[in-house]
């Protein structure tokens, strides 16, 4: 049962840092396809697609924007007709459950068109 996708944008950003967020996606069973949508000058970020099968890269050679460049991965999640897309930052990572507890909170409650889960610092306080 694969219903989510993901795209996270990059522009430039730590690799280790962005290992960090692929990996806190690929633990869940959930995730179908995690999209990197590359607006750097340079596709040295390119070599993150080797940490699993279900990473694909798309370099724009071209800053396009946050939103836009988004985008281009929501429309393959509507064409694939994924349930589910993820919009991530490249410095956002999260325990081991997350994402199947907030996929569970939306099964529950169809009329729900969005959910944003509690953000903490990596402490465990507030922002």
């Amino acid at each position: 049962m694969k219903n989510i996708n993901v795209s996270i944008v990059l522009f430039k950003n730590d690799k280790n840092l962005v290992k960090k967020t692929i990996y806190s996606c690929i633990n869940s069973f959930l995730i179908n396809k995690l999209y990197l949508i590359d607006n750097s000058p340079t596709d040295a970020l390119r070599c993150l697609v080797n940490l699993d099968d279900r990473i694909i890269y798309i370099y724009n050679n071209a800053n396009l924007g946050y939103g836009r460049a988004h985008n281009i991965a929501i429309k393959k999640s509507i064409d694939e007709n994924t349930p589910y897309h993820l919009i991530l930052n490249p410095d956002v990572y999260f325990n081991r459950g997350v994402l199947e507890e907030l996929y569970k909170f939306m099964e529950m409650n169809k009329d729900v068109g969005l959910v944003i889960p509690k953000v903490l610092y990596s402490d465990g306080t507030d922002p």
